[in-house]
């Protein structure tokens, strides 16, 4: 039994890890979608700026799951 608890302390453990990095990673998603948005509205073509846009969405659109 003790060993199956151990087990279930060890998973409990990885889960929080995971969801440490997720939060991490959407953290940084999250700056890189403020850090493109404001370089596109500095200098940037009108079809530059779409894919920029379009990239800034997916990213916000990713920490959001």
């Amino acid at each position: 039994m003790a060993d199956s608890d151990g087990n279930a302390e060890q998973l409990k453990h990885e889960l929080a890890n995971a969801e440490q990095q997720k939060r991490a990673l959407q953290h940084l998603l999250d700056r890189a979608s403020d850090e493109i948005e404001e370089l596109v509205e500095k200098d940037c073509d009108p079809e530059g700026k779409a894919k920029a846009i379009a990239a800034v969405r997916r990213f916000r659109r990713a920490t959001s799951l």
